[in-house]
């Protein structure tokens, strides 16, 4: 064979390149095939099931994917508020939704949303394809079939919450009747702190489990009003020269002498120019008052600024050598030590200016927080321009202290010395931050002990109340609520004109209900005392029917009370406040959330939609599995669908 070849070279070639041309066809079309059986085998197993008769196969699920990386990466306000980005579930079954009601609409529809987003953004629109594609891994024409599906969600979820424009006249008066008839009668409010009710203490596990639950939220943030956060707090020292030290101090000084007062006088004719009913030319002695008075506000400001500069220089004398980084001092470990404290400066300036010692004060052994500064005497109010023409309160320089998060305009920090502030009544000030804590979660019980207990207890007072509530209806009913009053060691009282909503907001879109005793604005406990008053017979005066029929007991799980009403009397709605409601979009839409089971976003949510569709896997392992997987891109061998 060898032979052969060398003999016949020219035809050996031939071979070879035959040969070599079936070797690589070969290969390509085994790739191919592999590729092609995988996609048979694989790609189109189902993955999931709905009773719509609609299964998603494995690899619609990998394109379901792409179309959620795409339309998360828009920053989607609806798909964010919908969590459409989440799930490619939840996409498929919303966007499966919005085709059976035939609102999806082509490739043109969905290109002309990113035609649109490309100008408001002021970027080519190629760059933007260019980018959604590089995203998701969808091809552009399957990225303009996902736009066209979230247009059609778009519309489906606008077409489903757009009930105020379809609402009936009559449908609109009867919200407004609603919201707008004013109950009148007396409540006894039972709550965890003024009624007597009997609960054990809180154990150490209960008051341990409130800290842990509401310690990150603020006082009166967190539920029910609960929240233990600490707030920013510091301890301060301050030094005060008192306005009538300096004002003394001038006063005896050579500026105010005869000679001193006629030189000015002298020297600003134009400042006192003689009264309109005066003939003659003013005199000294005409005007000397008003001299006087002159200069002695300059002589003061003269003094307050020279005894200002008195303290900057020698505070920042002290610090001299002290390196600095951003505007704030590297102070050493033991700078407590080192300072010059106020009681040497307030010597220094008594032996300079011939001033009595003035008085350093200190906020005390305890943490205050900054709401307690304005509240120190003279301090509180004092001011300075040093950082900007607006003046700056205490309270304003001590937020701004590096220790308790910085101000990049206000250069303050623990440990050095304020510039100096002012009050109204011009006493100096200058003050020092000595220790900075900024806000954060209580680290034991025992920094908020007291409050931990009192809202356990409240809490504890309140589910006993609840219990109770059968017996407490018992009672109003049979003996009327001064009984339940005194039963529970509370007052009964009145309460009049209460609506569901205050007529002057509802224009605006605002329903905000009237206030009560103890609860003050309640949506809950107005409600349900308006459904009732709206239930009773309209044939006789309410104050004479028997008291079961009008007597109500209420929970407010947000105030943590049980209310106990009796309704006295009612106001219908006067038409003449429903004309101007009527044609108000604002109100269409109160009217419209009222009359409507849930709102949009209970109506979207992917367990509602799973259970409108009888979303199912078809191996309950894909769960948990998609759960890790969704958003990831696919695998290479992957399949993904070609078309939308």
């Amino acid at each position: 064979m060898l032979k052969f070849f060398r003999k016949n070279e020219k035809l050996s070639r031939w071979f070879l390149i035959i040969g070599m041309t079936l070797l690589m066809v070969s290969w390509l079309v085994f790739d191919q095939s592999s590729s092609f059986f995988t996609d048979m085998l694989v790609g189109r197993a189902t993955w999931a099931t709905t009773t719509d008769g609609e299964d998603i196969t494995e690899s619609e699920r990998v394109y379901l994917q792409q179309q959620t990386r795409a339309i998360a990466a828009l920053g989607d306000q609806t798909v964010r508020a919908l969590g459409l980005d989440k799930d490619p579930v939840h996409w498929f079954l919303l966007t499966l939704e919005a085709e059976q009601a035939g609102l999806v609409g082509g490739e043109a529809d969905g290109r002309l949303r990113l035609t649109d987003m490309a100008n408001a953004n002021k970027i080519p629109e190629m760059n933007l394809i260019g980018a959604l594609c590089r995203e998701s891994g969808l091809t552009p024409a399957q990225l303009f079939d996902t736009m066209a599906q979230l247009n059609g969600i778009d519309r489906y979820v606008n077409m489903v919450t757009s009930g105020p424009a379809r609402l009936s006249a009559t449908r609109l008066e009867q919200s407004a009747a609603s919201l707008l008839a004013a109950v009148s009668g007396e409540i006894v409010v039972l709550d965890g702190v003024k009624s007597k009710v009997d609960v054990p203490a809180p154990t150490e596990e209960a008051i341990a489990k409130q800290l842990a639950t509401y310690g990150g939220d603020r006082p009166g943030a967190g539920a029910h009003g609960f929240g233990y956060r600490i707030a920013d707090r510091v301890r301060l020292e301050w030094l005060t020269i008192p306005g009538t030290v300096i004002v003394d101090l001038v006063e005896k000084s050579p500026a105010l002498s005869n000679l001193e007062l006629r030189k000015y006088w002298m020297e600003h004719p134009g400042e006192f120019p003689a009264a309109a009913i005066s003939p003659t030319p003013p005199t000294f002695e005409t005007v000397r008052v008003a001299v006087r008075a002159k200069v002695l506000e300059t002589a003061l400001k003269t003094k307050r600024q020279e005894i200002g500069k008195f303290i900057a220089d020698r505070t920042q004398l002290a610090m001299r050598g002290i390196a600095q980084a951003n505007g704030y001092f590297t102070l050493p470990a033991d700078w407590a030590s080192k300072q010059v404290s106020f009681a040497t400066l307030g010597s220094e300036l008594a032996a300079k200016f011939g001033i009595p010692n003035p008085a350093t004060e200190t906020s005390g052994e305890g943490w205050i927080e900054l709401t307690e500064i304005d509240a120190i005497l003279g301090l509180g109010l004092a001011t300075t321009t040093r950082f900007g023409a607006q003046p700056l309160k205490t309270s304003q320089l001590v937020q701004a202290v590096k220790e308790l998060g910085g101000k990049p305009t206000i250069v303050m920090q623990q440990g050095v010395v304020s510039p100096v502030l002012e009050n109204p009544v011009g006493d100096l000030y200058a003050f020092r931050v000595t220790e900075a804590q900024m806000s954060a979660a209580p680290t034991s019980v025992d920094a908020v002990k007291d409050a931990l207990i009192a809202d356990a207890t409240r809490t504890a007072k309140f589910e006993k109340l609840t219990a109770l509530v059968p017996a407490i209806q018992t009672e109003a009913d049979e003996h009327g609520l001064a009984s339940v009053a005194g039963t529970y060691g509370v007052a009964a009282q009145p309460f009049t004109d209460l609506r569901q909503s205050e007529k002057q907001f509802l224009q605006y879109g605002l329903k905000l209900p009237g206030q009560l005793p103890e609860l003050g604005a309640d949506p809950t406990v107005a409600k349900a005392i308006v459904d009732r008053a709206m239930k009773l017979p309209a044939g006789k005066p309410i104050a004479e029917l028997p008291l079961i029929d009008r007597t109500l007991v209420v929970t407010s799980p947000e105030k943590l009370a049980v209310a106990v009403v009796r309704i006295d009397s009612v106001t219908p709605m006067h038409q003449g406040d429903f004309a101007p409601l009527k044609e108000s979009p604002r109100f269409r839409a109160i009217a419209a959330n009222d009359q409507t089971a849930g709102t949009p976003t209970d109506l979207f949510t992917l367990d509602a939609l799973k259970a409108r569709h009888g979303f199912a896997y078809s191996n309950p392992r894909n769960s948990s599995d998609d759960e890790s997987t969704d958003g990831a891109a696919p695998d290479a061998g992957s399949p993904a669908k070609a078309g939308g």
